[in-house]
């Protein structure tokens, strides 16, 4: 594999860990490149802008990359990006014998299904659960754009209501709308009342006040001149554009319809499918995510070896 290598300067190799910096985005992306990933935290930007509430630290591991993390329950995870499925395993191997060596059982997080195969060759004891907390909803453009049909008959008279009620300005997002979209972000966390949420505002932080660095794009609904509703999203791989982050001052009835039309007509239409990332487990996120009718659910597996 020939991979850039200024960034591997700033990334241990294993058992040493490297904290998360902006300055290895390079080195992920390469490995992007060479392996396009399915599921949204395979990004540079995901890991980077969450790497406060996971604790994420990386290492290389024969040019694979090792991201460890601790989830929500403190159990410590691990998650590994490679140039194709033999270097994945290979780099799963070694982790594995080292953990052995220790008496200690490997936990993989946010593991795709089409690995599941090879790691079931590769380690035939290995056990492994359905992690429907992190699945993936996944659509098709066309849909989220032309919302046709009886299906999305309720997002079109929302959105329709809203252009009757407000005048608005569409924008694309820009580093001059960055500090509007912050103040936004703020007033909805003080709005909801639920200290949990202070991780999402730090990882919206994170990502706007990098958004020229991590490459992003997005779109922003004024009204009256100031933002009422932003979206930021980025290639996931050649077909796919993730939406990373949404925010709309709830005060605006139709607001999130319109943020997330808007968005995907002017920035994803060029892709075939949307990655809306996950719902968390969150119950209303789920039937919110489900009611744009996703054309696919990208499962993901927790394995343990």
């Amino acid at each position: 594999m020939t991979i850039i290598s200024e960034p591997q300067a700033q990334i241990k190799v294993f058992p040493d860990f490297s904290g998360i910096d902006i300055q290895m985005k390079p080195y992920f992306d390469e490995l992007i490149r060479l392996n396009p990933p399915q599921g949204s935290e395979y990004n540079f930007t995901n890991i980077f802008i969450w790497r406060h509430l996971y604790g994420f630290s990386v290492c290389l591991i024969d040019g694979a990359l090792c991201i460890k993390g601790t989830d929500r329950s403190g159990m410590e995870f691990f998650m590994i990006m490679a140039e194709d499925a033999d270097a994945y395993i290979h780099a799963i191997g070694y982790l594995a014998d080292s953990f052995k060596k220790e008496g200690k059982k490997l936990i993989l997080s946010r593991v795709e299904e089409r690995f599941l195969e090879p790691l079931r060759q590769a380690f035939p004891s290995m056990v492994y659960e359905d992690d429907r907390d992190n699945a993936d909803y996944v659509y098709l453009a066309s849909d989220l754009i032309g919302l046709r049909g009886r299906k999305y008959d309720g997002k079109r008279n929302h959105i329709k209501k809203f252009k009757e009620k407000y005048s608005f300005e569409y924008s694309d997002m820009s580093e001059r709308l960055t500090g509007d979209c912050i103040r936004l972000a703020e007033t909805w966390y003080h709005s909801k009342h639920d200290p949990s949420l202070e991780a999402d505002l730090i990882a919206t932080r994170e990502a706007l006040t990098h958004y020229t660095q991590l490459g992003l794009k997005g779109s922003a609904i004024l009204i009256d001149g100031v933002v009422r509703a932003f979206s930021i999203t980025e290639p996931l791989n050649p077909d796919t554009a993730v939406i990373h982050i949404e925010k709309y001052d709830p005060a605006y009835e139709g607001l999130p319809q319109v943020i997330n039309q808007q968005l995907c007509e002017h920035i994803c239409g060029v892709y075939k499918y949307i990655n809306r990332e996950q719902d968390l487990g969150n119950q209303g996120l789920r039937r919110s995510k489900m009611s744009y009718n996703p054309v696919s659910i990208l499962n993901k597996y927790r394995v343990c070896i």
